[in-house]
């Protein structure tokens, strides 16, 4: 302390002991209720009536979408620009149409590893000279894989944006690979994937999206260690080679530039040198047909906690019933404010938290509900999943719970289009998943139109109530037995094989 004396300016310090003393002086009235203000009456219940009614969201605003130019290269490769000029900066977005769902059935990983080497160097440069070109432009670039689709995507100030298109290009057209970098990405994935296996998260949607899909490409969620050291760089190459193709891909360009100048670039950079090919064809396997209700458990022995996840086959990303579905899930279970949250966390307190997901793909994907809830609950919770699944299909939904989910999906879309990352991304999803093209202009009035029996009539197409796949991955001692009163129950390893007592039960 006389040290902190000394180093302050005692008349600074002055003030602040005054300050004390008065209200030193003061504590006594404050405690009654008495100050230098005059006595004030506690307000009354009548008063208070206001805080019984929440603010009340209004309508979305009318969306004007700005104005987007289409046109195409000369090898066929699709441009959509859309201009920007409020902050100098550029988004450069190449999006392809294919993912791990379209890779060869031989080279399971081949999509993600080739992806996740494009941008660690080219034929000219290294991975560090690389990041070090991007980083001295205050640039970023990046590329990655989901199922049915890839990503290469750059962005800067705008001064710098025909640098950033000269590097995209080289990253695009002249990947190395190089040997030493694709080593070291397969030791780190394969590390990676070891302490997946001990996340309850990776575990429960490996054994829900196995069970769902089947033998279809989507079922995959991660490459096997054996998957991963099988990949050569001949693979990548070859891989790049044949899917990362003009005529099956689109660019986007948001932000600060001129219009007339960004052509030229395009034409030079990627226009005059990427040719266009036949894009090879994978034959997907038909997804799976479920009869009736089986629990998969995936066994994790000491687990405090269970994992639940209880779906089916979804839909289509362009499916008629999609925007009725959307507001379906979310009444359901979307944010904190649905049924399954008000349910299970805030009238059970069984979990920290309970949604659902509406995962639609090219083809049709998945719908989900899932919670972690304590190991002594897992029971009652599985039955209060199954009891609001059962109460969507089957009650009609109150006007207040589809105008406020109606409100926020539509509020929160317009919300998303504020940036360019985010306008980008949504211009993206139209091309990349064939939407039709009004797709971000009608979104709201598309949501806004839903009504309470287009809500009950998507969730009987959407929730297959009796056919349930369910999942959990917990300890089975504690918690196998009792699950076996709702269904059959089939018990899995963490590393994704049927237990030992499981196995010889198939065997007879």
């Amino acid at each position: 302390m006389k040290a902190l004396v000394k180093r302050n300016n005692l008349k600074d310090l002055l003030p602040l002991a005054a300050l004390s003393l008065v209200l030193s002086a003061q504590l006594p009235a404050l405690a009654a209720g008495k100050g230098n203000k005059p006595e004030e009456k506690a307000p009354t219940m009548a008063e208070e009536v206001w805080r019984k009614n929440p603010p009340q969201l209004p309508a979305p605003r009318p969306f004007n979408m700005p104005k987007v130019e289409t046109f195409k290269l000369s090898n066929g490769l699709e441009v959509q620009f859309l201009e920007d000029h409020r902050f100098p900066f550029t988004s450069i977005n190449l999006g392809f149409r294919s993912g791990s769902a379209q890779e060869p059935a031989d080279l399971t990983g081949v999509a993600e590893m080739t992806s996740a080497m494009l941008t660690q160097g080219t034929t000219r440069l290294s991975s560090k000279e690389l990041a070090s070109q991007v980083e001295f432009i205050g640039g970023a670039l990046k590329a990655s894989t989901d199922y049915d689709y890839s990503l290469l995507s750059g962005s800067c100030l705008s001064g710098y944006s025909d640098k950033m298109l000269s590097l995209m290009s080289e990253v695009l057209l002249s990947p190395s690979f190089p040997e030493d970098e694709l080593k070291l990405k397969k030791v780190n994935t394969i590390q990676a994937l070891t302490i997946k296996r001990s996340d309850p998260d990776f575990l429960i949607e490996e054994r829900f999206s196995k069970v769902v899909f089947g033998a279809h490409p989507y079922s995959l969620v991660s490459p096997t260690e054996a998957d991963i050291n099988k990949l050569t760089r001949a693979d990548l190459v070859n891989y790049h080679a044949s899917h990362y193709v003009p005529n099956s891909a689109v660019l986007i360009v948001v932000g600060d530039f001129d219009p007339g100048k960004m052509k030229a670039a395009l034409e030079e950079k990627f226009g005059k040198v990427w040719q266009p090919k036949e894009l090879p064809t994978v034959q997907e396997a038909k997804v799976p047909t479920h009869k009736g209700r089986k629990i998969y458990l995936v066994d994790r022995p000491g687990s405090v906690q269970t994992s639940i996840k209880v779906g089916n086959l979804g839909i289509k990303r362009n499916d008629p019933d999609y925007f009725a579905m959307l507001v379906t899930n979310q009444i359901l279970g979307g944010t904190a404010h649905a049924r399954l949250f008000l349910n299970i966390r805030e009238a059970k307190g069984f979990t920290y938290g309970a949604y659902s997901k509406l995962a639609a793909r090219k083809e049709p994907g998945a719908f989900f509900a899932e919670a972690d809830v304590r190991t002594e609950v897992t029971n009652p919770s599985l039955q209060e999943f199954f009891y609001e699944l059962e109460r969507m299909r089957s009650t009609k939904v109150k006007e207040e719970e589809i105008k406020a989910a109606k409100n926020y999906l539509a509020g929160s879309f317009q919300l998303g289009l504020e940036t360019q990352a985010g306008i980008a991304q949504r211009l993206l999803e139209a091309k990349l998943f064939d939407l039709p093209a009004d797709y971000l202009q009608s979104y709201a009035d598309k949501v806004m139109a839903v009504n309470v029996e287009d809500v009950q009539k998507s969730a009987r197409k959407l929730i297959d109530a009796q056919n349930l796949v369910v999942c959990i991955v917990g300890d089975a001692k504690k918690i196998k037995s009792e699950l076996a009163v709702f269904a059959p129950v089939a018990v899995y390893d963490s590393d994704g094989k049927l237990s030992s007592e499981e196995a010889e039960k198939s065997l007879h």
